[in-house]
């Protein structure tokens, strides 16, 4: 099953789901106040009091105003595509999970997304593969059981395209519990990979991360 994420959030999950509309209440219209009832809230008033405190209010609301102007332009929020490491390693399922280690190992990574006649089937983490391989002291690999990837693999892939912002990235990494999502071309074809590190990395920079809508 596929997930997908769009740059305006979830897209498609599975089979098309119907959405009910929103039921809204008509805003009901309020009477308008009575002669005497107003004439009776202007009694007692000090008029010219409250026209300096209206003076004064938009006085300091335009000064207000002029000072955001002069503040400089907020940037466009992060999109995934900055952040996340291209071109991805990507692995066939008929590989064995020994070649998925190495590979793993030999670019210093945790993820590989999985392809099957060049589409993509799957994510294998090495999370999914520690349980079947011995490791030595020395971080060597010392054995394997004899798996394919596709014994391992995750198939349930979350995926997006390089425009998504990196707040909606965040937020599928940790609804999912997953440590990495698959980037996509609009020729759904893996073109990048992001991890939960690519968004604390960048959250570390400086100068600090700027989230605007």
């Amino acid at each position: 099953m596929f997930i997908v994420y769009s740059p305006e959030g979830q897209s498609f999950i599975g089979a098309s789901q119907k959405i009910p509309p929103l039921k809204v209440d008509r805003l009901k219209r309020s009477s308008p106040l009575e002669d005497d009832v107003t004439e009776g809230f202007n009694m007692g008033i000090d008029q010219e009091g409250l026209k300096r405190s209206k003076n004064a209010a938009g006085h300091t609301a335009i000064h207000a105003y002029k000072a955001t102007q002069k503040k400089s332009t907020r940037r466009v929020v992060v999109k995934v595509a900055e952040i996340m490491s291209a071109p991805v390693k990507v692995i066939s399922d008929e590989n064995s999970i020994e070649e998925a280690w190495q590979l793993m190992q030999g670019h210093h990574i945790q993820h590989l997304p999985v392809i099957r006649a060049g589409e993509l089937v799957g994510i294998c983490s090495q999370r999914d593969l520690l349980n079947r391989v011995i490791v030595g002291k020395d971080g060597l690999l010392e054995g394997a059981k004899r798996e394919h990837v596709f014994d391992v693999m995750q198939a349930q892939v979350v995926t997006t395209t390089e425009e998504t912002d990196i707040r909606h990235v965040a937020n599928i990494l940790s609804q999912y519990d997953i440590g990495a999502l698959v980037i996509m071309n609009p020729y759904e074809t893996p073109v990048g990979i992001v991890t939960r590190g690519d968004i604390i990395k960048r959250l570390g920079n400086e100068p600090p991360l700027e989230l605007y809508v």
